[in-house]
């Protein structure tokens, strides 16, 4: 095992599933906190007890709290900064990085100060070598309106954005919901991705896919209770980030050994694996080191894995080029 971790952390990674206030670490929640007159908690030590969860409702609580502090554009540049710098140290090239404006817009954050902090973030992350793109998530629990309205806010920053998705609460709050969002975002010319089949049922990767013509599919670890969609999702190879920790942790898996990321890529899908939020659930090495442990990838596995992450990403032709070119290499090396 050890050489295989080894292995995993020699490689060059693609982060294509972490959202930006899932990467508030304790720390930053306290010390952001205080700085803008937001005191959640008294200490550090409170604030990493209240992060251990164990269902989603928790985490979603815990997760709209820890958003509350983040005011200004230094906040958010910080908090995204601090990502982008760990990432790269976990040997990440490409990040595309989910955040929820509807976390932050409802609190009286103009839109144009999220994005100039992730902005600045981003420029300063290039000149480490990492590149960086945006996907503006919203809400499954809000409404489609809302929606609609924010995504022509998103318009004047275009050339910031990359694609658009949905996250959040999956229960009762189906796909179908955001038919119109999507079809407007893809006339827009942005990719889309959306959170499904996590806690929701398996119809809701069918109506992401059929409704929203989603590129990706976020989680979608309960494909297989329908099998015959699985079997669809095979033979198109369909990319699906998954995020094992997470979905262990909060109870949509039954374990690490039991996750069925090794079926997604035995049945043709595109399963790329990644942090989904660091700051609760661990990087994205300490996920692949977590699978491995488990018994639940091999050498091969890991490199499809990665690979998967790469060529499902939104990255040009050249840049990814150059990215396989590395990995296999590496891998050669290793």
């Amino acid at each position: 095992m050890s050489d295989l971790a080894t292995f995993i952390r020699s490689l060059p990674k693609a982060e294509l599933h972490v959202h930006l206030e899932g990467c508030i670490t304790p720390e930053q929640l306290v010390a952001i906190g205080r700085r803008n007159g937001v005191d959640l908690f008294e200490s550090v030590a409170a604030a990493r007890a209240a992060y251990e969860v164990s269902s989603l409702e928790d985490f979603l609580k815990i997760f709209a709290k820890a958003s509350k502090v983040l005011l200004h554009a230094d906040d958010f540049a910080e908090v995204a900064s601090t990502y982008f710098d760990n990432a790269a140290a976990d040997g990440v090239r490409h990040v595309e990085l989910m955040f929820d404006p509807q976390a932050h817009t409802p609190r009286g954050v103009a839109l144009e100060t999220v994005l100039e902090g992730l902005a600045r973030a981003q420029r300063d992350a290039s000149g480490n070598g990492l590149s960086v793109m945006f996907i503006a998530n919203f809400m499954r629990e809000r409404d489609e309106e809302e929606a609609l309205e924010l995504l022509a806010s998103l318009a004047a920053y275009r050339s910031h954005i990359v694609a658009i998705g949905i996250d959040s609460a999956e229960s009762g709050h189906p796909p179908r919901k955001f038919t119109r969002l999507f079809q407007k975002a893809r006339a827009m010319g942005l990719k889309c991705v959306a959170h499904a089949g996590f806690e929701g049922p398996a119809k809701d990767i069918e109506e992401a896919i059929d409704l929203l013509k989603v590129d990706r599919v976020d989680h979608g670890n309960r494909v297989y209770e329908v099998p015959e969609l699985a079997r669809r999702l095979g033979d198109a190879g369909t990319a699906v980030t998954v995020c094992p920790c997470a979905e262990a942790q909060l109870g949509v898996v039954a374990s690490l050994a039991e996750h069925p990321v090794r079926r997604m890529l035995a049945d043709g899908m595109r399963a790329s694996l990644h942090s989904d939020d660091p700051a609760w659930f661990g990087a994205i090495t300490e996920n692949y080191i977590a699978l491995a442990r488990a018994g639940a990838l091999t050498r091969s596995e890991v490199l499809q894995l990665v690979r998967n992450s790469f060529t499902t990403s939104f990255l040009p032709a050249s840049s990814l080029r150059h990215h396989l070119e590395e990995l296999k290499a590496q891998a050669e090396g290793g």
